[in-house]
């Protein structure tokens, strides 16, 4: 476990605990890895503790509730993560984005966005 003070958030690197389908996860103030996760990924899942604490917590009910806020903070926190693996990784990241979120997005619609 590591903690991190911008954005105060709790680390922990872990092979469980994580919905399958995902290398990293957020919750709150607590981000979950997966053991030798990448940068860009703890910058992604990073931007989701900044933004739990930017909305005092009411971003997790924003998420569930609104697919244009779950676009809005997703769209964040790649972008985060694109700055630090940089531009060769920009359809692989719109390829995830359009595909596991529920955001009635093609590919190329998230990589427009992300790439704007």
């Amino acid at each position: 476990m590591k903690l991190y003070l911008r954005p105060l958030c709790l680390l922990i690197v872990t092979a469980r605990l994580i919905p399958a389908r995902f290398d990293g996860y957020t919750v709150g103030p607590v981000v979950l890895v997966r053991p030798g996760s990448s940068a860009a990924l703890l910058a992604h899942e990073q931007t989701h503790a900044r933004q739990f604490w930017r909305w005092l917590g009411f971003n997790g009910l924003l998420y569930q509730v609104s697919r244009s806020w779950r676009l809005r903070l997703e769209l964040e926190a790649y972008r985060a993560q694109l700055a630090v693996a940089g531009p060769p990784a920009a359809l692989q990241l719109s390829a995830v984005l359009a595909s596991h979120y529920d955001l009635d997005l093609t590919q190329e619609e998230a990589y427009r966005l992300l790439t704007a």
